[in-house]
């Protein structure tokens, strides 16, 4: 892999990497990423062109950071199987229905915060899910092992 800062910029003057050859510190999850899916290198070089044009937040001249939240997805024995997030180092751990349903999900959380997901054809839980993990959103973790409530309506802040 190339190792990268977190404007991907490698310890080359002027060469940026990305995609699945790419490791870069995240922020978000406190560890160094190398996230092998295509969703990686369609993404990283939006960051990676901002940074070289100089155009990073609000047309100033810093430097954007590239930390996302990871994501890749897979048909396997005819389920649909989504993951977004990173599990390392989550406290807690959630199950969303029964593995022996075509339908279920889990949930990693840190500290009370989401911060990864695996859904098996619950495409909602993982839409849901990745937006939560964006926030930094804290669950309930009731609620959230709950397959019937919604994932964006177990947060510990909801109603």
């Amino acid at each position: 892999s190339v190792t990268t800062d977190a404007a991907l910029r490698t310890s080359l003057p002027d060469v940026y990497a990305v995609g699945d050859c790419a490791s870069f510190p995240s922020a978000r999850y406190g560890t160094r990423l190398l996230v092998h899916h295509w969703d990686n290198a369609v993404q990283g070089p939006r960051t990676a062109a901002a940074n070289i044009i100089g155009a990073g937040a609000d047309g100033a001249s810093q430097l954007l950071a590239y930390d996302p939240v990871p994501y890749f997805w897979s048909e396997q024995f005819d389920r649909f199987v989504q993951y977004a997030g990173h599990h390392g180092g989550a406290d807690t751990l959630l199950w969303r229905g029964d593995p022996a349903d075509p339908a279920w999900s889990v949930c990693w959380l840190r500290d009370g915060a989401l911060v990864a997901v695996l859904a098996v054809g619950r495409p909602r839980d993982l839409a849901q899910g990745r937006k939560l993990i964006e926030a930094g959103a804290r669950l309930d973790p009731v609620r959230a092992a709950d397959p019937a409530v919604p994932l964006k309506s177990a947060r510990a802040d909801a109603p």
